[in-house]
């Protein structure tokens, strides 16, 4: 659940029936696959990735998209393949999703739970129960996960091996996305601006002095082990957002690039190299991981778009970008080249949200 399905249902309906009125988009697509068969669909390591489609907010329709970008399927998408395979649809508002032991765990933030699946079939292994809003997992070791919750102050800990919950980390705020690096975990916040440094292996809190700004949503780790953190600012007091170049050793803010105001700016990812970043802010943009201020101009125009994530997939230069429509219809998957060319555009499910390589 991002912006669009954040901590007051009441402002991101406003906000989501906006942003409908403003990005409704028409274009030519491939005609969509809608995974006929499903429940004996199979998928092979190495040929194509995953799409996980968000759905709207109280809707139960979130779902499972796939795309082929090798094998005798290449450049087919294929649609609904969780309730294929289940016959149950996946919940309501799909967060993340992450593979863990050879698994994906797919975080359902509004339906409070994760489901467990197997990414040859997507058949369902287990659910794990009783979050408050989570957003996003990470994998702490062999045995032990850590999960972000958006209704409380405590990160949820994850047995790997039950698949429960054995406990909870105090934060003292809520939190956000989470990134393991060094051997510490770095954590954001909704409402504070703060980078939070747990030790992953004795977790307690062992640093809280860097500050960035509110709303850090996503975090990646650049070709010099420098950790970028995007953040787009605090609903609640418009405070605004920005982008920030941390070290990891010492935890200290490098750069610091501030947006002018509260903004969109999400789903930060970087190229196959690690030396280019791209996000999404209505726009798409990039920049080198050696600048030092914001792009101006956009890399990809949202105009007749409603761009909602990004990825390159794969160790290819293929980008990839997810348009949610008017955030009600199926959503838009489009492939573009290195130079921001389009090669091709796929229907997907309501609201792309994010990709996992498979």
């Amino acid at each position: 659940m991002n912006i669009m399905n954040m901590i007051h249902p009441i402002k991101t309906l406003s906000l989501a029936a906006l942003v409908c009125l403003t990005f409704l988009t028409s274009c030519d697509r491939d005609t969509p696959n809608p995974g006929t068969g499903g429940s004996s669909r199979t998928f092979t390591s190495g040929e194509g990735f995953f799409i996980l489609n968000e759905g709207g907010f109280t809707a139960g329709n979130s779902s499972v998209s796939y795309y082929a970008m090798n094998g005798i399927s290449t450049g087919s998408s294929f649609n609904n393949l969780f309730l294929l395979a289940n016959g149950v649809p996946l919940g309501d508002v799909a967060q993340s999703m992450t593979l863990i032991n050879g698994r994906i765990y797919a975080v359902i933030n509004n339906s409070n739970k994760i489901v467990v699946m197997n990414p040859h079939d997507l058949k369902v292994i287990g659910t794990i129960t009783g979050f408050a809003g989570p957003r996003n997992i990470v994998q702490i070791d062999a045995n032990t996960a850590w999960v972000t919750q958006m209704y409380t102050d405590q990160i949820a800990v994850i047995d790997l091996n039950t698949r429960t919950i054995s406990g909870y980390l105090s934060v003292g705020v809520t939190t956000e996305a989470m990134l393991l690096t060094q051997g510490e975990v770095l954590i954001t916040s909704q409402e504070s601006d703060k980078l939070y440094t747990i030790d992953a292996q004795n977790p307690t809190i062992i640093d809280s002095s860097m500050v960035i700004a509110p709303g850090g949503n996503s975090m990646i780790v650049d070709a010099n082990g420098k950790v970028w953190v995007l953040a787009y600012g605090y609903w609640a007091t418009s405070a605004p957002g920005g982008l920030f170049r941390v070290n990891p050793l010492g935890n200290i803010v490098e750069a610091s690039m501030p947006m002018t105001s509260f903004d969109f700016a999400t789903h930060l990812t970087a190229n196959a190299t690690g030396d280019s970043l791209y996000y999404v802010n209505f726009n798409i943009y990039r920049l080198s991981i050696n600048d030092l201020t914001l792009p101006a101009a956009p890399f990809i125009s949202g105009t007749g778009h409603a761009w909602y994530t990004i990825g390159i997939m794969g160790n290819s230069n293929n980008f990839f970008a997810g348009d949610a429509l008017d955030y009600v219809q199926s959503g838009l998957l489009y492939r573009f080249n290195a130079l921001g060319v389009q090669t091709d555009v796929d229907t997907v499910g309501v609201i792309p949200n994010s990709f996992l390589w498979y």
